[in-house]
C-alpha cells in the first residue's frame, strides 16, 4: 500500500509542475501585463473581453484597446488562406477602424486600411462588406 501511494505521489509531481508552468496564467501584476500576454498568445478576443469593463476614458485603457485592435487587425491580415481572404480582410478593416475611433492619428492603421483598399481596387466587382464600409466612413474614408 505504501508503495502504491509513493508511486502515485511521484506521478503527481510532474502533473503539478506542468500545471504550474501552464501558458494559461491567471495572475498578473497589472492589466497591461495581462493584455500583453494575451496579445502575444494571439488571444485578441480574450484581451478585448478583459478590457470590456474597464474605464474607456482612462488613457492607459485606451492605449491597450488601440494596441489590441491594431495587433488583431495585423493578425487577420497575415494569417489567412485564399478561401477565407475576404473574411480576414473585412475583419482586419473592422479592427483598424476601431483603432482610428480610439486614435485618429494612428498611421499604421491608416496605412493598413489603404493597403487593403488598394487590393480591393484591383478586384472587379469586389468591395468590403457594407458594415465595414460604414465604419470606414465614420473615421473619414470616402467610399
Amino acid at each position: 500500500m505504501f508503495y502504491e501511494i509513493k508511486s502515485f505521489s511521484l506521478l503527481l509531481i510532474p502533473v503539478l509542475l506542468l500545471a504550474a508552468c501552464s501558458n494559461d496564467r491567471t495572475e498578473y501584476d497589472n492589466i497591461e501585463e495581462r493584455i500583453d500576454y494575451l496579445i502575444e498568445d494571439d488571444r485578441y478576443e480574450d484581451a478585448l473581453e478583459a478590457l470590456e469593463d474597464e474605464d474607456r476614458n482612462d488613457p492607459e485603457i485606451r492605449t491597450l484597446l488601440e494596441k489590441t485592435h491594431l495587433n488583431y487587425g495585423l493578425h487577420n491580415m497575415n494569417t489567412f488562406d485564399e478561401t477565407e481572404m475576404r473574411t480576414r480582410m473585412n475583419d482586419a478593416l473592422r479592427q483598424f477602424t476601431e483603432v482610428l475611433k480610439i486614435n485618429e492619428n494612428n498611421d499604421m492603421a491608416r496605412n493598413q486600411i489603404n493597403q487593403i483598399l488598394q487590393i480591393y481596387d484591383t478586384i472587379p466587382d469586389r468591395q468590403p462588406e457594407e458594415d465595414v464600409l460604414e465604419g470606414l466612413r465614420e473615421v473619414g474614408y470616402e467610399i
